[in-house]
């Protein structure tokens, strides 16, 4: 991991100041690395980068009781982020309808993508229940450098992670259709398991805005 130098943070915050909006494996992740927290809490790390997105939220907001529509979106985070805990990821923030999610060492492309294909089975059987309005979410996927570190001032802070790396999982989560997981080259250069290799397949070669090369796009197969 390396520091970056940036004035976020008081120099005498402490890392059990963090405890309560901190999620545990970056807690662990900050600690065994800084111990007390400097002034200049921004740090370079490798990561893979979870979006969800729900499509159709403004049409259900227009359409539905209020109440039945939280509820719903309450219960596609809830499922989402139990999923994402129990294959070692974290969630660093609800994103409205959606959530941005993290995952960190050796191994970490590999429960990302398992846990996305078990997501994505079982929000097909959340938007059959009928207790449910229809919940289609989509997934964007990437592999790489992050910076995080703490953002805002005295009065709210919160705890992110920002860069390239960020911005194209947003951005494949932006264009992947209902129950659809899209992904980087990057970040299936990062799997290293051949048995994986059954379960996605190349998409397209896309040019997003501000990139100079297109993007080799892959999906998981349902």
């Amino acid at each position: 991991m390396k520091k970056i130098e940036d004035n976020l943070i008081p120099p005498t915050i402490s890392p059990h100041a963090f405890n309560s909006f901190l999620p545990k494996e970056t807690m662990e992740m900050v600690s065994n690395h800084i111990g007390e927290l400097p002034q200049d809490l921004a740090f370079e790390q490798e990561m893979t980068i979870l979006f969800s997105d729900m499509r159709g939220f403004t049409a259900l907001s227009e359409q539905y009781n209020p109440h039945k529509v939280y509820e719903t979106i309450n219960a596609s985070l809830a499922l989402q982020s139990k999923r994402i805990a129990e294959y070692g990821g974290s969630v660093n923030k609800f994103l409205g309808d959606g959530l941005l999610a993290c995952f960190s060492g050796e191994d970490r492309s590999k429960r990302a993508f398992h846990c996305v294909q078990q997501l994505l089975l079982d929000l097909q059987k959340l938007d059959d229940d009928e207790t449910y309005l229809p919940c289609h979410v989509g997934f964007g996927l990437n592999d790489g450098t992050v910076l995080f570190g703490l953002l805002g001032d005295h009065t709210r802070r919160e705890f992110t992670v920002i860069g390239d790396t960020v911005n194209t999982a947003a951005r494949l989560c932006g264009i992947a259709e209902p129950f659809k997981a899209l992904m980087t080259q990057k970040f299936i250069d990062t799997l290293h398991d051949d048995e994986i290799k059954e379960n996605y397949a190349f998409v397209e070669r896309a040019l997003f805005k501000g990139k100079r090369e297109p993007i080799r796009i892959y999906a998981i197969c349902a």
